[in-house]
């Protein structure tokens, strides 16, 4: 059984983040599983969350490497 989960995201950010997202062969739906199941394996939320200073902005989703875009498929593929 599923629950349905929604969410607001800034449309500039929801759309960096699917470009991502299709490269890796990945939806939201898959991500967002992902995220729940490593919260509920470790009781913690894999990221931090600090204030940023105000003139960073926020480009990392569009600089990830090959490489880091590899071993995250591979850890989503692993929670799977």
């Amino acid at each position: 059984m599923n629950k349905r989960v929604q969410a607001n995201v800034n449309k500039k950010v929801a759309s960096q983040a699917e470009l991502v997202m299709d490269e890796l062969g990945l939806n939201p739906t898959v991500v967002i599983n992902a995220l729940y199941k490593k919260i509920a394996a470790t009781g913690e939320i894999p990221f931090s969350f600090k204030k940023l200073k105000s003139d960073v902005s926020f480009h990392y989703v569009g600089r990830l490497s090959s490489q880091d875009k590899n071993g995250l498929r591979k850890f989503i593929d692993e929670l799977g």
